[in-house]
């Protein structure tokens, strides 16, 4: 695999944009603006179709077409299980990047039937807020990233 630093379409970022190949297969991750894209998702194909299909309406609004790849980027929703999710919130004009992380249940939120069986959850009403070019801070605070 080969991984080498590319100019982000949407921001235009150099240094934390990235391009990953393995044999023939390509995907692309900007750590500036969120967005990643592969390339599978050349524009009217079946993978691209599904993707959209999918995808949230504020997902498809803010897409993407990346002219010189000729394939389309979508912001990022980031699950790492325990660790929480990054995601995309707001409207097509107004919208910024969430961290939602896990959060241990009380003993009285377990005796909830909701939560039947379950010990952790993902604390959606508590999630932190980031600018659209601030992605990299939110892993950073998820803690999967220390540097780029």
């Amino acid at each position: 695999m080969a991984e080498i630093n590319i100019t982000c379409p949407n921001c235009f970022d150099t240094k934390q944009c990235f391009e990953e190949t393995a044999m023939e297969f390509k995907s692309y991750m900007c750590f500036h603006c969120g967005y990643s894209s592969n390339s599978l998702y050349v524009e009217g194909s079946d993978d691209l179709k599904r993707v959209e299909e999918a995808s949230t309406e504020l997902a498809r609004e803010i897409s993407l077409l990346d002219f010189d790849r000729k394939i389309k980027w979508f912001p990022t929703i980031l699950n790492m299980g325990k660790m929480g999710v990054i995601y995309p919130e707001g409207t097509k004009n107004n919208w910024m990047w969430k961290l939602a992380e896990v959060r241990k249940l009380t003993p009285e939120e377990q005796k909830e039937p909701k939560y039947e069986g379950h010990e952790h959850m993902l604390d959606i009403g508590n999630a932190k807020s980031y600018g659209q070019y601030e992605f990299l801070d939110a892993c950073k605070e998820m803690g999967i990233v220390k540097d780029l």
